[in-house]
């Protein structure tokens, strides 16, 4: 039984392989067409199934001989070969059962690549985040002349402290008539933002201006915002003419001609306008919003005067001859200013005829913070026809301290 079995399969095997040979085994002289290859490989490829399938039964058969005593084949498997062109190929194919073959796709092993681990980068010791402008944004507009100052609110994101070595310092532009340098006055620690303030002037004439500036630590290091070393902090101004005074008959204006004075204190001459407000050394500036008594904002141009420190402490402006005619008129309003509670001063307008040294005084009033405004009106009629040089004088009656002195709307007028 065992031999009829294994002649059977034998059979099977060898009409398989004659007819894929039959198949294969074709020349012509006529050029190949795609379709004729085809043919051909798909020949190739089911001589190649039927070994395998053969193969395989007569294993399964072997061993269901060896332990089986009357072994049963249920199926045959057939294996149909269809060409789908019956052209004859040029090419030669021997098919050789021996023949081994080689995948058309192989894989290798990918090693994967080891995750490096980065390494955190340190913290510079000097850098700064600007987190906003508290005062004077971009373009801001102000007045030729005109006293501000510019407030930078900014964030220590370095690691180390900010102590009073630092300072802020003008790099380029237009300095406004600032200080080269502005010390820090407290340690800002890392995390921690501080208010930066640099008291300024603006140009006195119009346009666009801006101002540049970086921040200097110990060991002459600079750095502005962002990553280090960052950009500077700036401010940029719009400077626009002077408005003109409320008083429609103003033949004179003291605030618009401001500069055109000497300034002294007890001290010595200063400089106009004063860069900032200087309590030690008085203060020459103006500005055309005022803050009252009362905390009210106005709209008049003012003389902020402050007197030098002292027991005699004072200043005092020496303005230009100016001819008087008969109906000329002297006109200010005088206060201090709001939360200023030891301000307490006396003004004083003084006069002297061009050519002569003798300097009269036209009158003195005294201020103290009390909500209310001195106004002041003399007739210089008596004055007619003179070159005459006005002095405006404020004393301090202690010593300085709040003595923030306005001659708000002060002029010459002809109603």
């Amino acid at each position: 039984m065992k031999a009829t079995l294994l002649k059977t399969l034998i059979g099977v095997l060898v009409s398989g392989l004659l007819l894929a040979a039959c198949n294969v085994s074709m020349s012509s002289t006529e050029e190949p067409k795609p379709g004729q290859v085809a043919t051909v490989m798909w020949a190739t490829v089911s001589t190649r199934l039927t070994q395998i399938a053969v193969g395989t039964l007569i294993a399964e058969a072997t061993q269901i001989a060896m332990y089986t005593s009357t072994p049963t084949v249920t199926e045959t498997p057939t294996i149909t070969v269809t060409p789908t062109d019956t052209s004859t190929p040029t090419s030669t194919f021997t098919f050789s059962p021996s023949a081994t073959f080689t995948p058309l796709f192989s894989s290798t092993p990918v090693t994967p690549t080891p995750t490096k681990t980065k390494t955190p980068i340190p913290t510079p010791c000097n850098q700064a985040e600007f987190v906003t402008d508290v005062t004077m944004p971009d373009n801001s507009t102000v007045y030729a002349g005109q006293s501000f100052y510019k407030t930078w609110r900014i964030k220590n994101t370095g690691s180390c402290d900010w102590t009073t070595a630092y300072s802020l310092i003008f790099q380029s532009g237009d300095s406004f008539s600032a200080p080269a340098s502005v010390a820090f006055t407290n340690t800002v620690k890392p995390g921690e933002t501080v208010d930066l303030t640099v008291d300024m002037i603006s140009p006195s004439t119009t346009g666009s201006f801006t101002s540049n500036w970086m921040i200097s630590g110990p060991n002459s290091s600079t750095f502005g915002v962002g990553t280090a070393p960052g950009t500077a902090l700036s401010v940029k101004i719009k400077v626009t003419s002077i408005p003109p005074n409320h008083d429609p008959y103003t033949i004179y204006d003291f605030v618009a001609n401001y500069c055109s004075g000497q300034w002294r204190t007890n001290a010595s001459f200063i400089t106009c306008p004063t860069t900032g407000y200087d309590y030690k050394n008085g203060t020459i500036t103006r500005t055309f919003s005022p803050i009252l008594e009362n905390g009210v904002l106005d709209d008049e141009g003012t003389l902020i005067t402050i007197p030098a420190i002292g027991g005699d402490g004072f200043i005092q402006g020496q303005f230009p001859q100016f001819l008087i005619h008969s109906g000329d008129q002297f006109k200010a309003a005088l206060l201090c200013t709001a939360n200023k509670p030891k301000c307490s001063v006396t003004f004083e307008l003084l006069y002297k005829i061009n050519g002569t040294e003798t300097v009269t005084s036209l009158g003195t009033w005294d201020k103290v913070p009390d909500n209310t405004l001195t106004q002041v009106s003399i007739d210089l009629s008596a004055l007619d026809g003179q070159n005459v040089i006005f002095f405006l004088k404020v004393t301090s009656k202690s010593d300085s301290t709040d003595d923030f002195a306005q001659w708000m709307a002060v002029r010459i007028t002809h109603p």
